[in-house]
């Protein structure tokens, strides 16, 4: 997905296979909520991080960080 596309808000589908996460310096419980091809809603970026990470509310609630190219709008 283009960086510039990404608003909150964006209803998005994670990608099949997730990026590393070594460097991002975010709370544990948010990198162990990403899910592969999974559907949710943008809900903010994550500061501090150059506008590149994102968070995705799923479904079930929970709450990952994601790098923009990791999901698509559906």
């Amino acid at each position: 997905m283009q960086l510039e596309k990404v608003k909150v808000g964006l209803k998005v589908k994670t990608s099949k296979r997730l990026g590393k996460t070594t460097g991002m310096l975010i709370a544990q419980k948010h990198l162990d909520a990403r899910q592969p091809n999974r559907e949710g809603e943008v809900s903010g970026y994550v500061p501090g991080r150059g506008g590149d990470v994102w968070w995705v509310t799923h479904n079930d609630g929970s709450t990952g960080a994601y790098m923009f190219d990791e999901f698509s709008p559906v």
